[in-house]
Protein backbone atom coordinates (compact mmCIF):
# COMPACT_ATOMS: atom_id res chain seq x y z
CA UNK A 1 0.00 0.00 0.00
CA UNK A 2 1.28 3.51 -0.92
CA UNK A 3 1.61 6.16 2.19
CA UNK A 4 1.22 9.68 2.42
CA UNK A 5 4.95 9.23 3.65
CA UNK A 6 6.31 7.13 0.55
CA UNK A 7 4.81 10.31 -1.12
CA UNK A 8 6.35 12.88 0.58
CA UNK A 9 9.58 10.97 0.19
CA UNK A 10 9.56 11.31 -3.34
CA UNK A 11 9.36 14.90 -3.36
CA UNK A 12 5.44 14.98 -3.68
CA UNK A 13 3.68 17.86 -1.49
CA UNK A 14 0.32 18.08 -3.09
CA UNK A 15 -1.89 15.52 -2.75
CA UNK A 16 -5.35 16.23 -4.45
CA UNK A 17 -8.24 15.01 -3.52
CA UNK A 18 -9.65 11.91 -5.78
CA UNK A 19 -12.50 12.41 -8.03
CA UNK A 20 -14.98 9.48 -8.67
CA UNK A 21 -13.30 6.75 -11.66
CA UNK A 22 -15.61 5.57 -14.38
CA UNK A 23 -16.06 2.16 -14.14
CA UNK A 24 -14.22 -0.37 -16.50
CA UNK A 25 -16.38 -2.31 -18.97
CA UNK A 26 -18.36 -5.58 -17.93
CA UNK A 27 -16.38 -8.84 -16.92
CA UNK A 28 -14.60 -9.83 -19.66
CA UNK A 29 -13.73 -13.41 -20.48
CA UNK A 30 -10.79 -13.53 -23.39
CA UNK A 31 -10.72 -17.29 -25.08
CA UNK A 32 -8.43 -17.99 -28.00
CA UNK A 33 -8.66 -21.10 -30.07
CA UNK A 34 -6.98 -22.10 -33.26
CA UNK A 35 -9.30 -22.06 -36.60
CA UNK A 36 -10.69 -25.15 -37.97
CA UNK A 37 -11.98 -23.46 -41.25
CA UNK A 38 -10.53 -25.03 -44.13
CA UNK A 39 -10.65 -23.09 -47.31
CA UNK A 40 -12.59 -23.83 -49.94
CA UNK A 41 -11.29 -24.94 -53.80
CA UNK A 42 -11.47 -22.13 -56.57
CA UNK A 43 -14.69 -22.24 -58.62
CA UNK A 44 -13.91 -23.66 -62.13
CA UNK A 45 -14.94 -21.67 -64.70
CA UNK A 46 -17.05 -23.20 -67.87
CA UNK A 47 -16.67 -20.67 -70.12
CA UNK A 48 -15.01 -21.50 -73.67
CA UNK A 49 -11.33 -20.26 -73.73
CA UNK A 50 -10.65 -17.26 -76.60
CA UNK A 51 -8.64 -17.88 -79.37
CA UNK A 52 -6.08 -15.16 -77.92
CA UNK A 53 -4.64 -15.53 -74.56
CA UNK A 54 -4.35 -12.18 -72.52
CA UNK A 55 -2.12 -11.16 -70.02
CA UNK A 56 -3.44 -9.24 -67.31
CA UNK A 57 -1.25 -7.35 -64.70
CA UNK A 58 -2.06 -7.97 -61.04
CA UNK A 59 -1.28 -5.07 -58.56
CA UNK A 60 1.29 -6.15 -55.90
CA UNK A 61 -0.41 -4.88 -52.27
CA UNK A 62 1.93 -2.19 -50.76
CA UNK A 63 3.17 -3.60 -47.25
CA UNK A 64 1.58 -1.73 -44.21
CA UNK A 65 4.37 -0.32 -41.63
CA UNK A 66 3.27 -2.47 -38.21
CA UNK A 67 4.18 -0.85 -34.73
CA UNK A 68 6.51 -2.39 -32.70
CA UNK A 69 6.00 -3.80 -29.47
CA UNK A 70 8.65 -2.41 -26.40
CA UNK A 71 9.39 -6.16 -26.03
CA UNK A 72 9.23 -8.88 -28.77
CA UNK A 73 8.08 -11.25 -26.77
CA UNK A 74 5.74 -8.99 -25.21
CA UNK A 75 2.69 -8.58 -27.96
CA UNK A 76 -1.07 -9.02 -27.42
CA UNK A 77 -3.51 -9.30 -24.14
CA UNK A 78 -3.47 -12.89 -22.49
CA UNK A 79 -0.30 -13.79 -23.35
CA UNK A 80 0.87 -16.70 -21.15
CA UNK A 81 4.04 -15.18 -18.92
CA UNK A 82 6.73 -16.81 -18.44
CA UNK A 83 8.02 -18.73 -15.83
CA UNK A 84 11.14 -16.71 -14.70
CA UNK A 85 11.08 -15.80 -10.97
CA UNK A 86 14.46 -14.34 -11.27
CA UNK A 87 14.81 -11.07 -8.94
CA UNK A 88 14.36 -7.85 -10.63
CA UNK A 89 14.08 -4.28 -10.50
CA UNK A 90 11.67 -1.77 -11.85
CA UNK A 91 11.60 2.28 -10.71
CA UNK A 92 13.67 1.07 -7.44
CA UNK A 93 11.08 -1.77 -6.52
CA UNK A 94 12.38 -5.76 -6.02
CA UNK A 95 9.76 -7.95 -8.39
CA UNK A 96 10.81 -11.08 -10.24
CA UNK A 97 11.04 -11.22 -13.99
CA UNK A 98 7.64 -12.76 -14.05
CA UNK A 99 6.25 -9.84 -12.65
CA UNK A 100 7.89 -7.34 -15.15
CA UNK A 101 7.01 -9.00 -18.07
CA UNK A 102 3.82 -8.78 -17.33
CA UNK A 103 4.57 -4.70 -16.26
CA UNK A 104 5.50 -4.00 -19.78
CA UNK A 105 2.65 -5.62 -21.32
CA UNK A 106 0.14 -4.41 -19.27
CA UNK A 107 2.11 -0.58 -20.02
CA UNK A 108 2.20 -1.74 -23.99
CA UNK A 109 -1.63 -2.32 -23.79
CA UNK A 110 -2.31 0.59 -22.03
CA UNK A 111 -0.45 3.42 -23.89
CA UNK A 112 -1.38 6.12 -22.14
CA UNK A 113 -0.18 9.05 -20.18
CA UNK A 114 0.45 7.23 -17.68
CA UNK A 115 3.12 4.37 -16.15
CA UNK A 116 2.45 1.25 -15.25
CA UNK A 117 6.30 0.65 -14.73
CA UNK A 118 5.68 3.47 -11.86
CA UNK A 119 5.99 0.46 -9.09
CA UNK A 120 5.54 2.62 -5.91
CA UNK A 121 5.60 -0.96 -3.80
CA UNK A 122 7.09 -4.07 -5.00
CA UNK A 123 6.99 -7.84 -3.54
CA UNK A 124 9.72 -9.42 -1.27
CA UNK A 125 8.43 -6.82 1.43
CA UNK A 126 7.49 -8.55 4.61
CA UNK A 127 5.73 -7.26 7.45
CA UNK A 128 4.00 -4.47 6.25
CA UNK A 129 1.21 -4.19 8.37
CA UNK A 130 -1.08 -1.90 6.24
CA UNK A 131 -0.33 -4.26 2.66
CA UNK A 132 -1.99 -7.36 5.34
CA UNK A 133 1.04 -9.86 4.17
CA UNK A 134 -0.16 -9.67 0.24
CA UNK A 135 3.70 -8.10 -0.56
CA UNK A 136 5.15 -10.31 2.12
CA UNK A 137 6.58 -12.77 -0.97
CA UNK A 138 6.55 -12.59 -4.83
CA UNK A 139 3.73 -10.84 -7.26
CA UNK A 140 2.45 -8.62 -4.81
CA UNK A 141 2.44 -4.74 -6.69
CA UNK A 142 1.27 -1.16 -6.08
CA UNK A 143 1.67 1.27 -9.15
CA UNK A 144 1.67 4.98 -9.01
CA UNK A 145 -1.50 7.16 -11.08
CA UNK A 146 0.52 10.23 -10.87
CA UNK A 147 1.81 11.48 -14.53
CA UNK A 148 5.07 10.78 -15.00
CA UNK A 149 5.81 13.85 -16.59
CA UNK A 150 4.59 16.13 -14.19
CA UNK A 151 4.44 14.50 -10.77
CA UNK A 152 1.85 17.09 -8.77
CA UNK A 153 -0.82 15.33 -11.53
CA UNK A 154 -2.88 12.88 -10.60
CA UNK A 155 -4.19 10.93 -13.72
CA UNK A 156 -7.54 9.95 -11.89
CA UNK A 157 -9.32 9.46 -14.98
CA UNK A 158 -6.71 6.87 -16.34
CA UNK A 159 -6.82 4.80 -13.06
CA UNK A 160 -9.44 2.39 -14.43
CA UNK A 161 -7.87 2.36 -17.72
CA UNK A 162 -4.48 1.01 -16.11
CA UNK A 163 -6.21 -1.34 -14.13
CA UNK A 164 -8.09 -2.91 -17.28
CA UNK A 165 -4.57 -2.81 -19.13
CA UNK A 166 -2.99 -5.29 -15.82
CA UNK A 167 -5.98 -7.01 -16.20
CA UNK A 168 -5.75 -7.92 -19.57
CA UNK A 169 -1.96 -8.59 -19.22
CA UNK A 170 -2.73 -11.23 -16.47
CA UNK A 171 -3.33 -9.70 -13.27
CA UNK A 172 -5.70 -9.57 -10.70
CA UNK A 173 -5.74 -5.10 -10.01
CA UNK A 174 -7.78 -2.92 -8.15
CA UNK A 175 -8.05 0.79 -8.24
CA UNK A 176 -7.30 1.77 -4.31
CA UNK A 177 -8.71 5.32 -3.71
CA UNK A 178 -7.46 7.96 -0.90
CA UNK A 179 -7.78 6.80 2.54
CA UNK A 180 -9.38 3.06 1.67
CA UNK A 181 -7.33 1.39 3.94
CA UNK A 182 -6.47 4.04 6.41
CA UNK A 183 -6.13 7.71 6.53
CA UNK A 184 -2.23 7.62 5.77
CA UNK A 185 -3.50 5.43 2.22
CA UNK A 186 -2.40 7.09 -0.88
CA UNK A 187 -4.50 7.14 -4.14
CA UNK A 188 -2.48 3.63 -6.40
CA UNK A 189 -3.29 0.94 -8.29
CA UNK A 190 -2.95 -2.73 -6.01
CA UNK A 191 -2.50 -5.79 -8.14
CA UNK A 192 -1.49 -9.61 -7.84
CA UNK A 193 0.15 -11.46 -10.72
CA UNK A 194 -2.09 -14.33 -10.98
CA UNK A 195 -0.14 -17.56 -10.99
CA UNK A 196 2.93 -16.45 -9.68
CA UNK A 197 4.32 -19.15 -7.82
CA UNK A 198 5.69 -17.55 -5.33
CA UNK A 199 2.76 -15.51 -4.06
CA UNK A 200 2.09 -15.18 -0.19
CA UNK A 201 -0.83 -16.48 1.11
CA UNK A 202 -2.82 -13.39 1.57
CA UNK A 203 -1.80 -12.34 -1.74
CA UNK A 204 -3.47 -15.88 -2.77
CA UNK A 205 -6.62 -15.23 -0.91
CA UNK A 206 -7.16 -11.66 -2.91
CA UNK A 207 -7.17 -14.27 -6.19
CA UNK A 208 -9.72 -17.58 -4.51
CA UNK A 209 -10.02 -16.59 -1.23
CA UNK A 210 -13.90 -15.23 0.03
CA UNK A 211 -13.09 -11.27 -1.20
CA UNK A 212 -11.12 -12.72 -4.18
CA UNK A 213 -10.78 -11.33 -7.56
CA UNK A 214 -12.10 -14.63 -9.40
CA UNK A 215 -15.72 -14.07 -7.04
CA UNK A 216 -15.94 -10.45 -8.33
CA UNK A 217 -14.81 -8.96 -5.22
CA UNK A 218 -12.25 -6.19 -4.43
CA UNK A 219 -9.76 -8.30 -2.19
CA UNK A 220 -10.24 -5.86 0.93
CA UNK A 221 -10.40 -8.56 3.77
CA UNK A 222 -13.30 -7.80 6.11
CA UNK A 223 -10.64 -6.07 8.93
CA UNK A 224 -10.49 -3.82 6.57
CA UNK A 225 -14.25 -3.50 5.73
CA UNK A 226 -14.22 -5.41 2.69
CA UNK A 227 -15.18 -7.15 0.76
CA UNK A 228 -16.69 -4.79 -1.73
CA UNK A 229 -18.23 -5.76 -5.47
CA UNK A 230 -15.48 -5.39 -7.92
CA UNK A 231 -15.51 -1.65 -8.97
CA UNK A 232 -14.42 -2.50 -12.01
CA UNK A 233 -17.27 -4.94 -13.38
CA UNK A 234 -15.61 -8.26 -12.93
CA UNK A 235 -12.41 -10.58 -13.82
CA UNK A 236 -10.71 -11.07 -17.14
CA UNK A 237 -10.16 -14.67 -17.48
CA UNK A 238 -7.69 -15.84 -20.03
CA UNK A 239 -6.96 -19.74 -21.22
CA UNK A 240 -3.88 -19.84 -19.58
CA UNK A 241 -5.35 -19.46 -16.07
CA UNK A 242 -8.04 -21.85 -16.40
CA UNK A 243 -4.68 -24.30 -17.34
CA UNK A 244 -3.27 -23.23 -14.07
CA UNK A 245 -6.88 -23.86 -12.24
CA UNK A 246 -8.38 -20.58 -11.78
CA UNK A 247 -11.82 -20.08 -12.65
CA UNK A 248 -15.17 -17.84 -12.49
CA UNK A 249 -16.53 -18.02 -8.79
CA UNK A 250 -18.85 -16.30 -8.86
Amino acid sequence: MVTVATLLACGVTTLPLPTPTPALPAPTVIVTARSTDTPSAPPTSTARPSATNTVVPTKTATPQPTRAAPDPNVSQACTRPPDDVTRAQVNGETVNARTLWMLKLAQHLYGGPGSILRVVQGSYEPGLAESFGTHDAGGAVDISIRNPANLNEVLWNEASKMALAMRRAGFAAWYRPTGMLGPDSGAHIHAIAIGDPELSSAARRQLDGPEGYFRGLDGVPPEYGGPHPDPHGGPVICPWMLEMGYKDLR
